[in-house]
């Protein structure tokens, strides 16, 4: 019999730019080995660090398996 595997997902968060000024960032989270977004915030972030920890909490709740909110995840930074 075959061992569960630990991790359920595995993908990547990437943060853009989406606006020169004000500066505004936005995550999204991506399968690994693809350019498909599985999820992507809907509000914006002043600032990357930010938005990189709101797309790392949604990619860890993804890779243990639990059903993701994004909307409750999030946190928005004006």
């Amino acid at each position: 019999m075959a061992k569960e595997r630990g991790c359920k997902f595995y993908g990547y968060v990437k943060v853009d730019l989406q606006s020169h000024s004000p500066r505004r960032w936005k995550w999204s989270v991506r399968r690994d080995g693809s350019d498909v977004v599985v999820f992507s915030s809907d509000a914006p972030f002043a600032h990357a660090e930010d938005a990189w920890a709101a797309g790392q909490r949604v990619l860890t709740s993804l890779e243990t398996g639990a059903v993701v909110d994004p909307h409750r995840l999030l946190v928005e930074v004006d």
